[in-house]
């Protein structure tokens, strides 16, 4: 007989700090079981099972069959069960205060109330502090510690919030009877006095306990922060748990010499479960749970085929629209995903059923339901966003061979990652050593990254090929680049990991890799799906738009932008979701693993401030994730927002610059606090450095308002016409320095902005984009002016730009013996065509007055005489053209 020897953790390591970190990934792998065991009860799921087994059996085999035996209690290995923290201590005995209750009386609780609730606070707090005060503490027991600060945590802050809005009452009182008289004062009565005296008492009463409820609040934190603090160290701890390299001869020579006792020891266990399975599946039992299976397998087969003629992805379709691409999508991702799931519960329910459990193979059970789940929504999400075979279908921008081979990829680390699940598992039956353990997870992480290194590369191979053959039909999106070197730098880290003996941390990420990847194709799927249903839906042609704008009362603008704003509110949502279930794993709570190593770096000390490269990282983290935040917000009002409220360029530069000014401004403080560096300290130093740098800062700042002052008083806009000095141009930008001015000859003028808002500017488009049209035109006097007009007036009429109203007017503004002098003055509606109209009515009024025979006036003929020194000389005339010509 084979003796199994029961091994500690301590013994081996990756195995004892194995669920320190790989919990929240047991936990997510095993989800669809504990949702549909939490749904439906053993007890139901054993019944539904029977029924099915006995529906599918024949009558006369159902009558010859014997009651199943009862379920008997499987052995299981001794496990170490964490302390748990001691119970807290009784609460002691309030005391009792009369006038504190006559005081507090119609409030939530007395004063007596409130010390009594805080003594139970303080005992709640005493049992959690005890309960820290022990060594070796696990992630459970943890857990549980930080669990029970819950109630006392909410019970202070209760407290607090109650005898806050009592103190100044209090005071209030107090002011109106006054200070207690002194000595040479006349003597105040009675009863004031014994007023002044409750009231003081009751005062103090009341910020003494208001005291220590604040007082318990913080060592609450405190003790939260301690708890959390461990925590991340036990994470630390065994994630950089340094075993074996995967290139040491002992390993594979201790692990050769270990797995010779642990394949007994698997075979022993097999053999047992063989000898339950054969004493359980007799008779009747082996045909009833034949029947089920080839019943389920029927089952699932005929839904399948119905699940998949309800939607499929037709290739004849030549251009689906978003939401039918995204609604494909995740179709073909539940279909795929949840038969596998499902036939894992159920048969998970028929297994209890006919009693073939085993609690000690239930690791392996876990680990199988895990890859069937992994590899089920590997398969479904591949499919869904890669399309391999519906090009038009595909919601990722890839071609047909790049989707066809991210998709095998995909399912390749799936298996490879299940498989080692499953080795890993039946490591852990068997409590197989350290090394064996060690070369199990080394070798698997080994294997995920020669896979995905070779996919990349043949990859890189694909891409220089169709380089070669000419420019790219489908551009591939900007972050395709970088998202590559991302992965060839996590292969490069995992198999340096790997190289130098950190295996746990190596195997971690490999299975953050495949959930990393599956978090982002579902946030690919839902995050079009949600927010084109939401547009579609609420759309004013569409039948609940319609609703909104007849039923409610609401304008058309209005629905296209409650779209806009609904779906980038379900955007941001699924973001900050996604994101939360990236980091989980990485730390407690949501925690960033940087903060678990912050001590781990070297800190110094500055005043009050402790500066460290940690928390500079972190810093410059939280300002470019605040920052990123703020372009991204920008970028969505500009494209998506503003376009929907039809507002004039300048309004919407100004909204969206102002954004960013708050964005940059919100995303400096929160790095700055993070640091340490809160704005009194800023103020100080700014202070002290004011006096040396105040005048060499003197301009920016000066610009600086100003850039201000011309966005939010918008006298100036982006787009509107101005003239500064001989210079003249379109206002392109407005930055936070200068003002981009795009002159007529297409080059930018750089103006700063203090210049716009002291000097002198003329905007043609202050008010609105109308302009005036002025034409002086001189003809010659022997011309009817009545006619002049009349071809004026008619010329400007047949101009399409010319505005009807003001109607256009000739003017006779001056004659002189030598020409008439007319204006045509007329309107255009936008600004900028003066110049193209000016030259129109140019061309027509001269094709007009040709035709009509009125000629333009002639120079004038000036003649002036030269009167030579002398007496008897005789005068020259000289004739000169037009009195211009005399300068």
């Amino acid at each position: 007989m084979i003796t199994l020897t029961q091994r500690t953790p301590q013994e081996n390591p990756i195995r004892a700090i194995k669920p320190a970190f790989l919990k929240p990934i047991a936990i997510r792998l095993s989800l669809p079981m504990s949702f549909f065991r939490s749904t439906f009860s053993p007890k139901a799921l054993r019944a539904c099972a029977a029924a099915l087994a006995l529906a599918l059996t024949p009558a006369a085999f159902a009558q010859n069959s014997e009651p199943l035996a009862p379920r008997a209690a499987a052995p299981s290995a001794p496990a170490q069960t964490p302390a748990q923290p001691p119970a807290p201590a009784p609460a002691p005995a309030a005391p009792k205060n009369s006038d504190a209750v006559a005081q507090s009386a119609g409030s939530p609780f007395s004063n007596t109330e409130a010390i009594a609730k805080l003594d139970t606070v303080r005992a709640q707090l005493d049992s959690v502090t005890a309960g820290l005060r022990r060594a070796n503490l696990d992630d459970a027991a943890l857990l549980a510690l930080r669990t029970q600060l819950n109630a006392p945590a909410v019970a202070a802050q209760a407290v607090i919030d109650d005898l806050t809005p009592k103190i100044d009452p209090l005071k209030a009182r107090l002011d109106q009877l006054g200070p207690k008289p002194d000595d040479k004062a006349p003597p105040e009565s009675a009863s004031v006095t014994e007023d002044r005296n409750q009231q003081l008492s009751h005062l103090a009463e009341t910020e003494d306990t208001l005291k220590r409820a604040k007082l318990l609040s913080v060592q609450i934190e405190q003790a939260g922060a301690t708890i959390a603090a461990r925590r991340r160290a036990l994470f630390t701890t065994a994630l950089f748990q340094r075993a074996y390299s995967i290139l040491s001869p002992s390993l594979w020579i201790d692990a050769a010499r270990e797995s010779r006792g642990d394949a007994k020891a698997l075979r022993f266990v097999t053999s047992e479960y063989a000898a339950q399975w054969a004493s359980r599946l007799k008779g009747a039992s082996f045909g009833a749970f034949l029947a089920s299976l080839v019943g389920l397998a029927l089952a699932g087969y005929a839904i399948a085929v119905v699940v998949r003629r309800i939607l499929s992805r037709e290739p004849t379709v030549e251009e689906p629209s978003p939401l039918m691409k995204a609604l494909g999508a995740a179709w073909i991702a539940i279909v795929i995903a949840v038969g596998p799931l499902a036939l894992v519960v159920i048969l998970t329910a028929l297994m209890e059923t006919f009693d073939l459990s085993n609690a000690r193979l239930a690791p392996l059970g876990h680990a199988l339901a895990g890859a069937v789940a992994r590899i089920a929504v590997t398969a479904g999400l591949a499919r869904a966003l890669l399309a391999p075979t519906r090009p038009l279908w595909r919601l990722a921008p890839f071609s047909d061979a790049v989707a066809a081979r991210l998709s095998r990829l995909a399912l390749i680390v799936a298996v490879i990652v299940s498989l080692g699940k499953i080795v890993d598992s039946l490591n852990e039956i068997v409590n197989a050593s350290l090394p064996v353990t060690a070369a199990t997870q080394g070798v698997t992480a080994l294997l995920v990254v020669i896979a995905m290194a070779v996919e990349l590369f043949r990859l890189g191979e694909m891409e220089e090929a169709d380089d070669e053959l000419g420019p790219r039909v489908d551009a591939a999106a900007r972050w395709i680049a970088p998202l590559r070197l991302i992965v060839w730098a996590l292969i490069a880290i995992i198999l340096l990991a790997i190289l130098s003996g950190f295996i746990p941390f190596a195997a971690f990420l490999v299975d953050q890799i495949v959930w990393v990847a599956a978090v982002l194709a579902g946030l690919a799927i839902l995050s079009p799906l949600l927010t084109e249903t939401i547009e579609q839906g609420l759309n004013p042609k569409a039948r609940i738009g319609r609703s909104l704008m007849l039923g409610v009362g609401v304008a058309r603008g209005g629905v296209e932008q409650a779209a806009i704003l609904l779906s980038g509110f379900v955007r941001v949502v699924l973001y900050a979701l996604a994101l939360g279930l990236i980091i989980a794993p990485w730390g407690v709570q949501s925690d960033d693993l940087a903060s678990g190593l912050r001590s781990a770096y070297f800190g110094f000390k500055i005043g009050d401030v402790t500066i460290s490269p940690a928390s500079i990282l972190i810093a410059l983290a939280l300002f470019a994730a605040v920052y990123t935040a703020t372009r991204a917000l920008q970028s969505w009002i500009v494209n998506k927002y503003l376009p929907a409220t039809h507002l004039d360029p300048g309004l919407s530069n100004s909204i969206s610059t102002s954004i960013g000014y708050l964005g940059f401004v919100a995303a400096v403080s929160l790095a700055l606090a993070h640091v340490g560096l809160s704005l009194e300290k800023l103020a100080i130093v700014a202070g002290a450095l004011s006096v040396g740098i105040g005048f060499g800062l003197q301009s920016i700042v000066n610009n600086f308002v100003s850039g201000l002052i011309l966005l939010w008083e918008r006298a100036i806009r982006v787009g509107d016409w101005v003239v500064i000095g001989d210079d003249q141009g379109f206002v392109r930008k407005i930055n936070v320095r200068s003002t981009e001015i795009e002159t007529f000859d297409r080059s930018t003028m750089i103006v700063p902005n203090s210049n716009l808002v002291t000097g002198v500017v003329k905007n043609w488009m202050r008010s609105d984009k109308v302009g005036r049209v002025k034409i002086p035109i001189s003809i010659n006097t022997s011309a009817d002016p009545q006619a002049m007009r009349e071809i004026l007036i008619e010329a400007a009429r047949a101009n399409e730009e010319v505005a009807r109203i003001p109607a256009p007017q000739a003017m006779f503004v001056d004659m002189d013996p030598n020409a008439l002098k007319f204006e045509l003055l007329c309107f255009v509606d936008e600004v900028e065509r003066i110049g193209r109209v000016r030259s129109d009515l140019r061309y027509d009024i001269f094709a007009r007055m040709k035709a009509a025979g009125i000629a333009l006036s002639s120079p004038t003929a000036i003649s002036v005489t030269l009167t030579p020194a002398g007496d008897g000389a005789s005068p020259i005339n000289v004739a000169r053209g037009s009195s211009d010509e005399l300068s």
